[in-house]
């Protein structure tokens, strides 16, 4: 049956393909909030949309247009070692009921630091058959906003109150991009910048 659908949609599709047409959408937002003395809070939703109906094969049968999937997470992270404290996901709209079986899988990345080698380890602890792929993705996003959540909480202008110098761990931006290389001049800045810190 499967075989039968796929031979069918690829010849009546090729007509179809000399225009574009959007036929799936995901959108991925991440929010960061201050909560407390050096803590902030990541909110991440991820949200897949399909635009027509549809055949699903993993359940067998066609379903209207709308949300494929619509997952949340929310982590705890405390400044400046930037460590997970709690991590909590949701799942408002998935495809099978079955998936909600590896929502709390999040929970297992507490007291994990968001530093070099984060991937991989998240990779070892939720990557595979121990989560879900969608929510690896969103947390791996997360991550990336709580390096600029962390930028923020520093830098930010606060009433009656100066901005926070806190001393932390460069190895989450070296060589993560060309500018950030470990041989680069923002490197040496920033270790430069630290070590005054230190001596003041």
């Amino acid at each position: 049956m499967i075989c039968k659908l796929l031979i069918k949609n690829l010849k009546t599709r090729g007509s179809a393909l000399d225009k574009k047409v959007r036929i799936h959408s995901r959108n991925i937002s991440i929010d960061c909030f201050e909560v407390g003395d050096n803590l902030i809070l990541l909110e991440g939703t991820l949200k897949d949309d399909r635009f027509f109906s549809s055949y699903y094969y993993s359940v067998g049968e066609y379903r209207d247009p709308g949300i494929l999937h619509h997952i949340t997470v929310s982590m705890k992270i405390s400044l400046p070692q930037l460590v997970i404290t709690s991590a909590e996901a949701e799942m408002p709209t998935i495809p099978m009921a079955e998936c909600i079986e590896v929502k709390d899988c999040v929970k297992k990345l507490v007291g994990l630091r968001i530093k070099s080698g984060f991937t991989r380890k998240v990779s070892q602890i939720i990557g595979g058959t121990l989560g879900c792929v969608h929510v690896t993705n969103l947390v791996l996003a997360m991550a990336s906003a709580a390096i600029q959540g962390f930028a923020a909480y520093c830098s930010r202008t606060r009433e009656q109150s100066d901005t926070k110098i806190l001393e932390f761990d460069v190895s989450p931006l070296i060589n993560s991009c060309h500018l950030w290389r470990a041989n680069g001049p923002l490197i040496a800045k920033i270790r430069e910048f630290l070590k005054r810190q230190r001596h003041d």
